[in-house]
């Protein structure tokens, strides 16, 4: 029985125990011996208490069991007997020599105890630190990572399987040498470096540096170092992790090739994208200059000739192909701008009803639509869009259906409200369109069937890559729908719609026409005489210039009201030509007209920064010029 840790327990079981042994000699050994063996019970009584609580509690047993023997069976000290004495005082030192032996007997086994309790957490601790030291050794082991500890002067103390793959060295080969046999010579003060860092009790952590194999070459590694300490906190060592990096590095440089690479290629597309606008821009302002001439001088021959005469159907077909010309030359030179998002939009309240009007009338006073029954269903509806690009949407979906619907067939064009958008839907009979080819109708040059006459008029696959990206600039759509081959089409381009503005938003321009004085410097002798008959048919005196310096002098002497410029003049350009008329003050009321070749927005900002009025896009339309005419003369911005 372990011994009793309370005060009072101890003591409350000695005072019990010895009750028990007075009692126990009182009424059961007394009926069997009498008077003899008076203190025989109190010798267990000190033995437990002793046993149970220690010396204390052993020696007041032993002088409670004493009184008790003392005045109840030893009549002491009514009548003292030396024989008597002697035996009480005996008892009591046989019980205090038991109490001091018992309780030194159970403190020798408690300290035993405790000894035992002490070897055994240590027999623990240690196999914990054998199963850690193992576990840790068979990480060291199969870590992919080299694993290299060493001492202050940098012998090498252990060597894992790694540190053999990564570098080499057999463990056999390593241990007890120095850590600078994986040290390039031009790479050694950084071991000093190292070292000198782990005296002072720091660590180097994800140290990226080269290190050396065994057979000569070179590997790039991160290094993680840390101190190494004894019992007593002494730094004793380092440990190293070395991590063969070789990989990540191959990938990084293999990364910023591919970096490069496309830094090159998108420099290159670039390059190459800037050339083809500049080709386009060129290749524009080559085309428009004839084209000019061209359209001129059919404007020309139509005012002077006779409707019935020989050349009216000659007439005829060199306008019509004409404005073929300059529209596809037109989508050329826009959809690239429109997929790129560089065009910028004039956005204004538009009656989409009414534009698809007036470019109807436009057809059919070009004989567009005499081959063809047309009818035309116009629900007013109101869109916010920039007029000349719905307008050229429109244009582009009715000439497509004009195109592959042969000469006889049916196209309905509509404009309607649906839900909240603003419609245009252009129906023909034509020649329908292969379920193959529906789902990239949009795509540029993507051609759907031949057209009626051979191909001849298939244009470029263009037109309706323009209305897809046109549309979706006004944040509207458009879809093509067919049941197939020889069934028809149905185009519809949906607007998000808008209520109708106030009236007085619906109110244009008007155009008064006057005699005027106008000088043309332009370069081109076809078109420059060209646009002076068209001019003087109008009625207007005309003066001509061919290049920059005798337009500056013709505008200083001949004082015209309006100069038509060509910007393209060899030498002295148009701009310069605008700038000096500008900047010479003789010229105050000259309203001054941009003619060129050039189309991008950026052209049209260049001639207003040098003084221009207007910017008119070559080949002009008659209509468009005479209102520009009469807009400059009255002061407006063109």
């Amino acid at each position: 029985m372990p011994p009793l840790r309370s005060r009072f327990a101890r003591y409350a079981v000695t005072v019990g125990a010895t009750a028990i042994a007075v009692a126990l000699r009182a009424t059961v050994l007394t009926s069997l011996w009498g008077a003899k063996l008076p203190l025989i019970t109190y010798y267990p009584a000190i033995l437990a208490s002793a046993w149970l609580g220690g010396f204390g509690p052993g020696l007041l047993a032993t002088f409670l069991s004493a009184t008790a023997a003392a005045f109840l069976w030893l009549s002491l000290p009514r009548r003292p007997d030396l024989g008597d004495v002697v035996g009480l005082l005996t008892f009591v030192a046989i019980g205090w020599l038991m109490s001091w032996l018992v309780g030194a007997l159970r403190t020798t086994q408690d300290q035993l105890a405790e000894s035992v309790r002490r070897l055994q957490a240590q027999a623990s601790i240690r196999d914990a630190a054998e199963e850690t030291h193992s576990r840790l050794g068979a990480i060291v082991q199969s870590s992919d990572d080299a694993i290299i500890s060493k001492n202050l002067q940098g012998q090498i103390m252990s060597w894992n399987a790694a540190a053999t793959r990564i570098f080499g060295y057999s463990e056999e080969e390593a241990i007890g040498r120095s850590i600078t046999i994986i040290i390039p010579d031009d790479r050694l003060a950084e071991e000093a470096n190292v070292l000198a860092a782990i005296r002072r009790g720091d660590s180097v952590d994800h140290f990226e540096t080269i290190r050396i194999r065994k057979d000569a070459t070179l590997i790039p590694i991160s290094l993680t170092v840390s101190p190494v300490r004894n019992f007593t906190g002494e730094i004793i060592g380092a440990s190293k992790i070395a991590r063969d990096i070789s990989a990540r590095k191959a990938a990084e440089e293999e990364r910023t090739l591919l970096l490069a690479r496309e830094h090159d290629a998108r420099r290159e597309a670039e390059l190459a994208n800037q050339a083809k606008d500049e080709f386009l821009a060129m290749l524009g302002h080559e085309l428009r200059n004839p084209l000019s001439a061209i359209s001129n001088a059919v404007y020309v021959l139509e005012r002077a000739g006779k409707p019935d005469d020989s050349t009216a159907s000659a007439r005829e077909v060199i306008s019509r192909q004409t404005v073929h010309l300059a529209r596809l030359m037109d989508d050329l030179l826009d959809v690239g701008r429109v997929i790129s998002g560089k065009t910028r939009l004039d956005m204004k309240p538009l009656a989409l009803h009414e534009v698809a009007r007036r470019v109807l009338e436009t057809l059919r006073e070009s004989a567009k639509l005499d081959r063809h029954r047309v009818t035309f269903d116009g629900t007013p509806v109101w869109i916010h869009g920039d007029g000349t690009r719905v307008e050229q949407i429109a244009v582009n979906v009715i000439t497509n259906a004009l195109k592959f619907t042969p000469a006889g067939g049916s196209i309905g064009i509509r404009v309607l409200p649906e839900s909240r958008s603003a419609v245009l839907r252009v129906t023909d009979s034509g020649m329908g369109i292969a379920p193959g080819i529906l789902p990239r109708i949009f795509d540029l040059f993507v051609q759907g069937p031949a057209s009626p006459d051979g191909g001849a008029q298939g244009g470029l696959g263009i037109g309706l890559t323009l209305v897809k990206q046109l549309a979706e600039r006004h944040g509207g759509s458009v879809e093509a729908q067919s049941p197939g081959p020889g069934r028809g089409t149905t185009v519809t381009v949906r607007f998000p719609a808008i209520t109708a503005p106030p009236t007085d938003a619906k109110r244009a321009a008007t155009v008064t026409e006057g005699s005027r004085r106008i000088l043309i410097v332009e370069d081109n002798r076809d078109a420059r005489e060209m646009l002076r008959f068209m001019l003087e048919l109008w009625h207007h005196t005309v003066q001509e210039a061919a290049d920059g310096p005798s337009g500056i002098d013709a505008a200083l002497q001949f004082k015209p009201d309006i100069a038509i410029v060509d910007v393209g003049l060899p030498g002295l350009d148009g701009y310069e030509v605008a700038r000096h008329l500008r900047a010479s003050g003789r010229a105050p009321g000259l309203r001054l007209i941009a003619l060129t070749g050039y189309g991008l927005p950026k052209d049209a900002e260049r001639a207003r920064e040098a003084g221009f009025d207007a910017h008119l896009v070559k080949p002009v339309r008659p209509e468009r010029l005479m209102e520009v005419l009469t807009l400059t003369h009255r002061g407006a911005d063109t």
